[in-house]
């Protein structure tokens, strides 16, 4: 890019960012085309084009397909909240279930994946397991009761959606002979038998925004310059032993988590 078309491009992102702060363009309102923003700031279609990216990596604006870019709305509460918990639950026969308060408020958008994997070193570290461990990985995306998300034939893009994959390292397998012969089980079904195994389980969770990676963008609709929550639900033994991990990335931008907190004794 030459110095014409940098100084074009700085002084369209300037000028848009200024009318911005101003209020000339609204929360929530459409910014004008490629084609006004080069008639009205005197700027070359690529310089237009050039800012408008800018504007959106920065948080300012969304930039919807087909339609435009808008100013992004603010909000002064989170779209989406959710309880961050585990309720449990025993049968008439004594059964144990863990029942995970929050996704009774999500749905499956298609039918859930099951596959092999190895630890990355980023599951390494989170996990508690060296890297490259044989993982075995229920993965489901979801979308929240309050939206609408239509079937997997005809969807139309909508709601708040939900990538909840959970990692279980073949170790968990071993000494257990239901999970030995079907180990892609979701976290109700993992948790009980684990229980059952006699296992005392205990969880830890970590919370984290970052920017989002390509299959989160395009998966979870999320626009650009926008982040990526993650959580990540550790679940161990009483001697520490990772047994399984689950993880759920949303975008972050819109979403508020709450966590019930109960006092510690000295």
């Amino acid at each position: 890019m030459g110095k014409t078309s940098t100084s074009q491009y700085t002084a369209a992102v300037d000028a848009l960012r200024t009318d911005i702060a101003r209020g000339v363009y609204a929360p929530g309102d459409w910014l004008p085309s490629e084609a006004a923003i080069m008639a009205r700031y005197h700027v070359s279609r690529y310089s237009a084009r050039e800012a408008l990216k800018r504007l959106a990596a920065e948080g300012l604006i969304v930039t919807v397909d087909g339609k435009g870019s808008h100013v992004k709305t603010r909000h002064d509460r989170a779209t989406y909240s959710g309880l961050r918990s585990l309720r449990r639950t025993s049968s008439d026969t004594g059964t144990v279930h863990y029942v995970d308060t929050e996704l009774e408020n999500w749905s499956p958008v298609d039918q859930p994946r099951r596959y092999r994997a190895t630890a990355t070193l980023d599951l390494a570290l989170s996990l508690g397991v060296p890297e490259h461990t044989p993982l075995f990985v229920y993965h489901r995306l979801l979308h929240h009761h309050s939206t609408t998300e239509t079937t997997p034939d005809n969807r139309d893009g909508n709601g708040q959606r939900m990538i909840h994959r959970l990692y279980l390292p073949a170790a968990t397998c071993t000494d257990i002979p239901a999970l030995a012969d079907d180990p892609f089980r979701d976290p109700g079904e993992l948790y009980a038998l684990l229980t059952q195994a006699g296992q005392t389980l205990h969880w830890v969770e970590h919370v984290r925004a970052t920017t989002p990676t390509p299959e989160d963008t395009t998966t979870l609709h999320i626009p650009p310059g926008l982040p990526v929550l993650i959580t990540r639900r550790i679940t161990t033994n009483t001697h520490t032993r990772p047994l399984a991990m689950e993880e759920t990335r949303r975008n972050a931008d819109n979403t508020q988590l709450s966590y019930p907190q109960t006092p510690t004794t000295d």
